[in-house]
């Protein structure tokens, strides 16, 4: 094993890593609008349009984000070592 292997696993670990991080402070500030959003509603569930509960539309766009923060970051991590 050479070191110029170790150096590509390496930066592709810390794209990975990196990637975990923005998902995660994305998830949090998912949360944090939510969070903002039903203490200015002032009402037990928020409805969008009069028929989507708000709920739903937050627990949609983190699974959403999550794959494709995901996807973003394997791709980032093979092109870096793959270089």
């Amino acid at each position: 094993m050479s070191w110029a292997s170790i150096i590509r696993a390496a930066a592709a670990a810390t794209f990975v890593i990196l990637h975990t991080v923005i998902a995660a402070l994305f998830i949090l500030c998912m949360y944090g609008l939510e969070s903002l959003i039903r203490f200015l509603w002032q009402v037990q569930e928020p409805v969008l349009f009069g028929r989507l509960p708000l709920t739903y539309m937050f627990e949609a766009i983190d699974p959403g984000g999550l794959a494709m923060f995901g996807y973003r970051g394997i791709q980032a991590a093979y092109k870096a070592f793959e270089e």
